[in-house]
């Protein structure tokens, strides 16, 4: 692993994911991308981090609307249930009289 690879991995905090993926690129590179990469290693940290942020605003927007769906799904059931409650309560109340 490149020294200062990693020592800007840690100044900017990334995830062992993307220290893993990062790597993995960075290895397959020319000595004079990895040289650039280096050099701009700042920028390159800022998109990341912006990426990874809009990846959990996804992420967020995704699950409220999930959990939303999931609400309403319960709230349908409960209220057919007591539509068919009521609908049985009135057939019984019709039948005595």
């Amino acid at each position: 692993m490149n020294t200062k690879l990693e020592k800007l991995f840690e100044k900017y905090n990334f995830s062992q994911k993307d220290r893993f993926e990062i790597s993995q690129i960075f290895f397959l590179l020319t000595e004079e991308r990895k040289q650039n990469l280096l050099k701009n290693f700042d920028e390159f940290a800022l998109s990341i981090n912006k990426i990874n942020s809009d990846i959990d605003t996804e992420k967020d927007i995704l699950i409220g609307s999930a959990v939303e769906k999931i609400k309403n799904s319960i709230l349908e059931e409960r209220k057919n249930k007591i539509d068919e409650n009521i609908k049985d309560e009135i057939n019984s109340l019709k039948d005595e009289i």
